[in-house]
C-alpha cells in the first residue's frame, strides 16, 4: 500500500497532469503551405473579375489599378481569428515581393469598415493595401463564403489559383508559385 505522504500528492499529481494535457490540447498547429496549384497558362479563363472598392482613405481601388501585377487577393476580416493568424505572413510575403511587381491586396467584410478595418492594421503593423467590402459585393462576386479565402492572379489579373482557408504565405512553396507567376509574360490588352 502507498505511504500516507505519497498519496497527499497522488491529487496534485492529478491536477497538474490533467492541467498539462488541457493546455497542449489548446495549442494551434503553426499554419501550413497551402497546398495551392497553379493553373496552366492555356486553361485560365480570359475572364477578369473586375471590381472597385474604397480603400482606408476612401479612394476607390479597382483590380485594373494592377493591371500587369501578380496579385495575392484576401478575402479575410478583423474579427476572424485564422484570418488574424495568417496576416503576419501576408505581410512577409508583400514586403518580400513588393518591388518585383507583386501585391497583397486584402479585401475586408468589416460592417465598421474604416473604423474597425483601420486600429487592426496598425496594430499588426500591416502595409499592403485593403479595401473595404461590408456589403459583400467583391465577396459574392468571387463566390467567397467562409474566410479567409486566397486567390492567386496572374499578371494579365485572371484566376491562377485559389486556397480557401489560413495559410503560411511567406512560405518557400508560395514564393516558388509567386516566382512562376512574376516571370510569366504579361501582354497589353486594348480596350
Amino acid at each position: 500500500m502507498l505511504s500516507l505522504k505519497i498519496q497527499r500528492f497522488i491529487p496534485f499529481i492529478l491536477i497538474f497532469l490533467a492541467t498539462v494535457f488541457f493546455v497542449e490540447r489548446q495549442k494551434t498547429p503553426a499554419l501550413l503551405p497551402p497546398p495551392i496549384e497553379i493553373s496552366v497558362l492555356e486553361t485560365r479563363a480570359e475572364e477578369i473579375w473586375e471590381f472597385a472598392l474604397p480603400d482606408l482613405s476612401g479612394n476607390i481601388i479597382r483590380l485594373s489599378d494592377f493591371k500587369g501585377t501578380v496579385v495575392l487577393l484576401n478575402f479575410w476580416a478583423t474579427w476572424c481569428p485564422p484570418c488574424r493568424e495568417e496576416m503576419p505572413s501576408l505581410e512577409e510575403v508583400f514586403q518580400t515581393n513588393k518591388d518585383k511587381g507583386f501585391v497583397v491586396l486584402g479585401i475586408s467584410r468589416d460592417e465598421k469598415g474604416k473604423e474597425a478595418v483601420g486600429p487592426f492594421m496598425k496594430e499588426y503593423g500591416l502595409t499592403f493595401p485593403v479595401l473595404l467590402d461590408p456589403e459583400l459585393q467583391v465577396f459574392n462576386q468571387y463566390f467567397v463564403r467562409g474566410i479567409p479565402v486566397t486567390y492567386l492572379l496572374d499578371r494579365q489579373g485572371r484566376v491562377a489559383g485559389m486556397y480557401p482557408g489560413a495559410a503560411d504565405w511567406s512560405s518557400a512553396k508560395v514564393q516558388a508559385l509567386l516566382d512562376y507567376l512574376l516571370q510569366e509574360p504579361y501582354e497589353e490588352k486594348e480596350t
